[in-house]
């Protein structure tokens, strides 16, 4: 009867212990479209920035295929603030981090060329300093995607755009 009400203890602790795991991983996984929708957007000193309904850079990807991205379309090329979960970047340790990059879109909205350009600031803005811009034609706010085959980086969905 022991054995019995050890195994019995035993599962329900593993019981316990998935749920808690489980709903510490919705937790980190959550998406807040707030958190991507547009208020506000400018240029400062040289500095694109941008407003958020939500929290600036309060919701990242818990998909490691995924990547959320604050957009500028500038006169000096196209920066993006993101974050994901693939290694790309020396402007900070872990790529979860909100961090910068220079890109160039094809056709298909698939990116066709990166670069560390830039440096993001997120606090109560997102912000892309050190581009060389003098104005802001567009910004947006979006989620893309990596496929697996072809390790291709597409935009699979604009969150919101502000011209």
């Amino acid at each position: 009867m022991i054995e019995l009400k050890t195994a019995i203890a035993v599962l329900v602790g593993i019981g316990a212990i998935l749920i808690l795991a489980s709903s510490s991983a919705v937790a980190q996984n959550t998406f807040d479209e707030a958190d991507f929708k547009i208020k506000d957007f400018g240029i400062k000193d040289g500095t694109p920035w941008l407003t958020v309904e939500g929290k600036a850079g309060g919701s990242k990807p818990g998909n490691a295929s995924q990547i959320y991205a604050y957009a500028f379309v500038t006169d000096n090329g196209i920066f993006a603030v993101v974050s994901h979960g693939v290694e790309d970047s020396a402007e900070v340790k872990n790529d979860t981090e909100w961090h910068a990059h220079g890109v160039t879109l094809d056709e298909k909205n698939c990116v066709s060329k990166l670069n560390d350009d830039g440096d993001a600031e997120v606090n109560d803005m997102i912000k892309v300093a050190n581009t060389n811009a003098t104005k802001v034609d567009k910004v947006m706010t979006a989620v893309l995607g990596i496929n697996n085959a072809d390790a291709s980086v597409c935009v699979e969905k604009v969150i919101d755009s502000a011209p």
